[in-house]
């Protein structure tokens, strides 16, 4: 049978040394009684119940008492070199335990690592190398005393230094370790790991009136969410000097000691960011995609009475958050005194938007769109659906502009010109901000005045025959073009024309411009518009091809055969510049395909009778075509035929 009664103290005695750990202490102590390990001492306590897979775990208990008996000591000297001196900053308490007094397993594995990892300045300082407790403290990997990360594999056989070998300063190969290769930290890194550490120590508080265990269970939940943010992490090694070696657990550590170090502006910063990340499937709502757990552990939390990181995420959801509606269901806003911010939110929908304004639903996306309005519009799912919020106070701005906002008429009137050239001057921005409502165009006072200030300060000048023409002829004159008021302005604006102020009484129509401007200025004008309008087939016969003019006929032939595209307005057809440019880049004629295969125009007319190349409009197939058009396919083929090496 064997027996269970305590064996007798050890007579070799080891003094803990500061901030030594439990599983160091035992280590010493067995160097002491000259055992080749650990395990000879360990070994006098398994007849006192389980033992822990960690000797820094273990708990008040007889395995504790008895440990202390061996080593001539009291229970309450060893428990401090334990894990369990860290439960006040480390365990949160609960309805079932309000006082807790140890750490369990999920706690320790946490925040604390299995292996040995150590500093090698440190231990080249001790006159007796001994492992320090927070040496395994998870969240700082580093030594904050040197600056420096610790060490953790062996630089000889890169094994892991695991916590139960012999010797502290010797790996099991038998490298020192005291002489291994320490990489440094940047200052900064070095003063993030210390923020941990004063946590852990009650030194530091983000906010007061929130324990550090709560501090340290969001950290937890932020050193997770961070790990999701690849993007971040890169950006915390880069500002901590981190190793690109580090593992993303070390660096996602330091990036959430950032953010509590940093309170509450780092966290927007990392929100911002974290949002655009695709990871969170597992949850429902819109604000559950984005921000995954953090809304739930943090309203867990503040149920627990530690309030500051769900008050810090509640001031960031209504100031920040335009990703989607908040409402009551929403798990921060459940509570009644927690929805009043909900009503004054600075973003709104846009059908609250379009209420306030007095405008249709659907002119909120243009208004938008235009950047009169601020704010966002994201798909809402399939059948082309869409969400939108606005920013509140562009929409009071707006209303404000609306409230002394001129009509068309009257807009028309103190610009001197008709109501059709007005709404002209709204669509190409020059009357910007201009808003159509159910009661018509309402134009702020200030776009007015702007565009009142450009002619007014025009230079003073009398109309001279044949160099300067007023604005009413130049319209008339190059209307062809494509020259309206409204193009005439943007010329001025641009300063692509010289213009005066002939007449200042009748404002607008008073204004003269250089007719040689004009004139240099047409074929510029009537590309910009042929370009957002399309082409009239007798201008495009002339210039489809520049050197090549060809007759609308031909034209018409191609669009009967389906090779060109164009679309009748009134009584004539019109091409757009897209189908114009695909044409352009698929067919050529016979003059091109002659340079292009540097052969004669007998050559060409001898290789379609031979069947080498065939027009895909022409006088061989098509009588009375009048011009051959080749594809420009064809012709790479023929030349990849003609050259099969590709010139080598």
């Amino acid at each position: 049978m064997t027996s269970t009664a305590p064996a007798r103290p050890l007579p070799a005695r080891a003094v803990p040394l500061p901030g030594e750990s439990l599983n160091s202490l035992i280590r010493r102590t067995s160097q002491a009684m000259a055992y080749e390990t650990p395990r000879r001492l360990v070994a006098l306590l398994s007849t006192q119940g389980p033992l822990p897979s960690h000797w820094n775990e273990i708990a008040s208990g007889p395995v504790l008492d008895h440990l202390a008996n061996l080593l001539r000591m009291s229970p309450k000297t060893l428990l401090p070199l334990t894990v369990h001196h860290y439960v006040p900053s480390l365990v949160l308490p609960s309805k079932r335990k309000r006082t807790p007094q140890n750490c369990d397993t999920g706690t320790f594995q946490r925040y604390f690592t299995a292996v040995g990892p150590v500093c090698p300045h440190c231990l080249q300082q001790d006159t007796a190398p001994y492992e320090r407790l927070l040496w395994s403290f998870r969240p700082a990997p580093v030594c904050t005393e040197h600056g420096c990360f610790l060490v953790n594999r062996c630089s000889d056989c890169s094994r892991p230094l695991r916590s139960d070998h012999p010797d502290v300063a010797r790996c099991t190969c038998g490298a020192y370790l005291r002489d291994a290769d320490s990489i440094r930290m940047s200052a900064y890194g070095a003063k993030l790991a210390t923020k941990f550490h004063q946590l852990l120590l009650g030194q530091f508080l983000p906010v007061s009136g929130t324990s550090p265990a709560a501090w340290f269970q969001w950290a937890t939940h932020l050193a997770a969410a961070a790990s999701k943010t690849p993007t971040w992490l890169a950006d915390v090694a880069e500002r901590a000097g981190i190793p690109v070696d580090a593992s993303p657990d070390e660096v996602a550590w330091l990036a959430a000691a950032e953010i509590l170090a940093e309170w509450p502006q780092r966290q927007e910063a990392f929100l911002d960011l974290f949002q655009q990340v695709d990871k969170h499937k597992s949850t429902s709502t819109g604000v559950g995609r984005r921000f995954g757990m953090l809304l739930r552990r943090a309203a867990r939390l503040e149920k627990l009475g530690h309030a500051a990181p769900a008050d810090a995420l509640r001031r960031y959801l209504l100031e920040r958050y335009d990703g989607g509606h908040l409402s009551t269901k929403v798990c921060l806003f459940a509570k009644t005194g927690h929805r009043a911010g909900l009503d004054g939110r600075s973003w709104i929908t846009q059908t609250d938007a379009a209420k306030m304004l007095g405008l249709r639903h659907g002119a909120i996306a243009s208004l938008i769109g235009q950047g009169i309005l601020k704010g966002k519009v994201h798909s809402a799912g399939a059948n082309g659906r869409s969400m939108g919020l606005v920013l509140r106070q562009s929409v009071e701005t707006l209303k404000r502009e609306l409230r002394s906002a001129l009509d068309v008429k009257t807009t028309a009137s103190r610009l001197g010109t008709g109501r059709h050239a007005v709404l002209e001057l709204i669509h190409r921005g020059i009357l910007p901000r201009a808003v159509r409502t159910a009661l018509g165009w309402q134009i702020p006072q200030a776009s007015v005045i702007e565009l009142e200030s450009v002619y007014q300060q025009l230079p003073k000048g009398k109309l001279t025959a044949n160099r300067w023409i007023t604005v009413r002829q130049a319209t008339r004159k190059f209307g062809p073009t494509g020259l309206t008021l409204g193009a005439l302005i943007e010329f001025i604006l641009s300063g692509d024309i010289a213009a005066r102020m002939a007449e200042p009484d009748q404002r607008l129509h008073g204004i003269v411009v250089r007719h040689a401007y004009l004139v240099s200025l047409a074929p510029k004008i009537r590309d910009i518009r042929n370009q957002a309008d399309g082409y009239p087939l007798h201008q495009l016969a002339k210039t489809l091809f520049p050197d090549r003019p060809i007759k609308a006929t031909v034209l018409n032939k191609w669009i009967a055969a389906g090779l060109l595209k164009a679309r009748r307005v009134g009584r004539g057809q019109i091409v757009s510049h897209e189908e114009v440019e695909r044409f352009r880049s698929q067919y050529c004629l016979a003059d091109e395909a002659c340079r292009l295969q540097n052969v004669s125009r007998a050559t060409l007319s001898r290789w379609e009778v031979e069947g080498r190349i065939q027009a895909i409009y022409g006088k061989r197939i098509t009588p009375g075509a009048g011009f051959s058009l080749y594809r420009r396919e064809d012709l790479n083929t023929v030349s990849r035929q003609r050259n099969p090496r590709g010139g080598d």
